[in-house]
């Protein structure tokens, strides 16, 4: 693809890469050679444009099926081993020219159709003869280890064997696309997208601090690397690294695909079935480093000034001069242009100034960023980042109107290594923290408590809702071992519905944490406090409430004298309606045996007869009936007016409900 050499590359983090190509070609096709794995993308999004005022008349490749489909239906099918005796047995029928070594150095040629070949015994092994019919009619025998050449002559046989030998290649794992144009010359220029390794970031942090040890100046550099995995060189190639994921996916326009259709006989149609430290806000500046993106057009139409300015260009970024020592600003001129970024909204972009010149199969690292940064050196404590010790970390605002991508750093301090941490990604505007040591001088011990108390009751509709506070309190013991002052950042973790009480406001609040600076003097222990609580409310139905229940909470002093005269009055009325429901309980009871006895006394009567003894026994039975109906009947009346009472005594304790609500509404304690 020499004459369609890659200009520019964009690459992004979630593995494919935007490539635009440019060239001069001449007549009226041109292939280009992807890999396997690289051609559903290249058909979802190839474009080809011609500067020079031609026209495109498409794309085309090879229709993707395994070797036995594409050869299923041609002349000429030859096996790995034996081809050249199974081309000759092909190719019987066929008019050839063959070209048979007569003696040493003589040959001869001659035409005719192939009849075969066969074997036979020859000096004690086998030997292959070609057998011949010549255009004058006779038929030869040539020795096979004798024919140094073949032509066929036959127009059908010679497309055969080319198809079979193109399906043959086409088992490597590269694929030809073809672009079809007008006659003449063109100016083309290519541009799709295709999967490429996701390119990395790697910082370095040179940091020179102030008399003060805490605050200083630093210098932020930033390299962008990424992989050659082109089957070419690439030459003075404008990159561009893009932080952010544009939406991608792959779809097989590759495969060729026919439906499953059902067979229908007769005159049917067939019809188809229908997601380290988090950053803070810092303080907004304006950036002069923004430029709009540039557009895919424009990037195509400059992208040849750019080629012929990166032949001049020199590919020496890096001044093996640098001597220790330098300043930040010296330290800052020494590597070129870094790179050109644009805010995309979705995207952030990282243009390569220098153009790029990478070997196939090789990788490379190019300058992104270099700026420089006021930073502040800070102690920062979280036991589940780090337990017992505190991290150095050095904070920096990030102003440069840069987004950084996620990566390694490797912090220089005062010309020594001292660490290495993640900036994590980061936007504009936005304090980054680097934790590159363990601060070994300062420890952490922390000690936990907690407790449950109800903080206060109050009446709501037919509920006493008591609320308790969950308490949970943590003690950060500081102990600084060095012979200097220590601000140690002590960070904790937000819990789940929790809020402070009773503790210094949080210097830094976070979406997730909260940040403290503790002041610890020179070999001295601090202590620092952080209380929080849940509230959580239970519910009581008024009516479910017990003597028990009550004694709970004036043993805890949790009722005032009022409201517990009022519910023990409550209590008392809804007890006298458990007291009536007994009543008719056993009243009900006593009906039920009385209905009983009443059916006892009416068997007994139908077989007493009405004269003499069983006359008497009769009207005994019969005076035991009415006295029985007559009980039931007060029985009936008395449950009457016992439900009456209920109801009445119901409404009473509706009342009480009522007016409790009214005297300690919510929020009473």
């Amino acid at each position: 693809m020499s004459n369609l050499p890659v200009r520019e590359m964009v690459l992004y983090k979630h593995g494919v890469g935007f490539f635009v190509r440019e060239g001069e070609v001449e007549g009226t096709s041109t292939t280009l050679t992807f890999r396997a794995d690289e051609v559903n993308d290249i058909l979802k999004s190839l474009a080809v444009f011609d500067r020079s005022g031609g026209q495109v008349y498409g794309v085309h490749y090879q229709t993707p099926m395994d070797k036995a489909h594409r050869l299923a239906n041609t002349s000429i099918n030859l096996h790995d081993h034996s081809s050249a005796t199974q081309l000759i047995q092909q190719l019987r029928g066929r008019d050839v020219r063959i070209l048979i070594e007569t003696a040493k150095g003589t040959e001869m040629s001659y035409t005719g159709r192939v009849i075969g070949i066969e074997q036979q015994a020859h000096d004690g092994g086998q030997r292959f003869y070609i057998t011949l019919k010549l255009t004058d009619g006779m038929v030869r025998v040539f020795p096979f280890d004798s024919l140094r050449g073949i032509q066929i002559k036959d127009d059908q046989s010679e497309e055969d064997l080319s198809y079979f030998l193109d399906t043959s290649m086409s088992e490597d794992n590269r694929r030809g696309v073809t672009v079809r144009m007008s006659e003449g010359e063109h100016d083309l220029v290519v541009y799709y997208v295709a999967p490429s390794p996701t390119w990395r970031v790697s910082y370095r942090l040179v940091a020179e601090p102030d008399e003060d040890g805490n605050t200083g100046t630093a210098l932020l550099q930033g390299w962008g690397l990424f992989d050659n995995r082109l089957e070419e060189d690439l030459e003075n190639v404008r990159v561009t690294l893009v932080a952010g994921q544009p939406i991608s996916f792959i779809y097989d326009l590759y495969e060729s695909k026919i439906p499953d259709r059902p067979t229908i006989k007769d005159e049917a149609r067939v019809v188809k079935k229908p997601v380290e430290y988090q950053s803070t806000q810092a303080n907004p500046v304006k950036s002069a480093r923004r430029a709009k993106p540039a557009n895919l057009l424009g990037r195509i139409e400059k992208a040849t000034a750019y080629s012929q300015a990166a032949e001049s260009a020199s590919p020496e970024w890096l001044d093996d001069s640098v001597e220790d020592g330098l300043s930040i600003d010296d330290q800052m001129a020494t590597v070129a242009g870094s790179a050109d970024t644009s805010d995309g909204g979705t995207t952030f972009q990282y243009t390569v100034n220098a153009p790029v010149s990478v070997k196939r199969g090789e990788s490379a690292l190019v300058p992104i960023i270099g700026e420089k940064v006021s930073y502040q050196r800070e102690l920062l404590y979280n036991n589940a980042k780090f337990a017992k010790h505190p991290v150095a970390s050095i904070r920096f605002d990030n102003q440069s109107g840069l987004t950084l991508e996620r990566g390694p750093v490797t912090v220089i301090e005062d010309n020594d290594y001292a660490g290495e941490a993640i900036i994590p990604f980061v936007g504009d505007n936005r304090s980054v923290y680097i934790p590159y040591a363990v601060e070994l001088g300062v420890t952490v011990k922390e000690l936990h408590s907690s407790l449950s108390e109800v903080h206060g009751l109050y009446v709501d509709s037919k509920f006493l809702t008591e609320q308790v506070h969950h308490k949970m309190t943590t003690r950060y013991v500081i102990e600084n071992s060095t012979d200097s002052d220590k601000v140690v950042t002590i960070e904790a973790n937000k819990r789940d519905n929790y809020d402070l009480f009773d503790t210094p406001k949080p210097d830094v609040d976070l979406l997730k944490q909260w940040r403290w600076h503790v002041d610890v003097p020179a070999n001295e222990r601090v202590t620092f406090i952080k209380n929080e609580r849940r509230i959580q409310s239970k519910q009581y139905v008024l009516r479910g409430l017990n003597m028990l229940n009550l004694k709970k909470y004036l043993d805890n002093k949790y009722l005032d004298d009022n409201l517990l005269r009022e519910l023990v009055g409550l209590l008392e009325t809804m007890q006298s309606v458990k007291q009536i429901e007994k009543q008719i309980d056993t009243l009900t009871v006593e009906k039920d045996e009385l209905w009983v006895k009443q059916e006892e006394f009416r068997r007994n009567m139908k077989a007493l007869g009405t004269t003499g003894k069983e006359g008497e026994l009769r009207l005994r039975a019969v005076n035991q009936l009415e006295a029985a109906q007559d009980r039931i009947e007060a029985i009936e009346a008395e449950i009457v007016t016992l439900k009456d009472d209920i109801t009445a005594t119901e409404k009473q304790v509706d009342e009480m409900i009522a007016q409790l609500g009214k005297d300690y509404p919510e929020g009473t304690e």
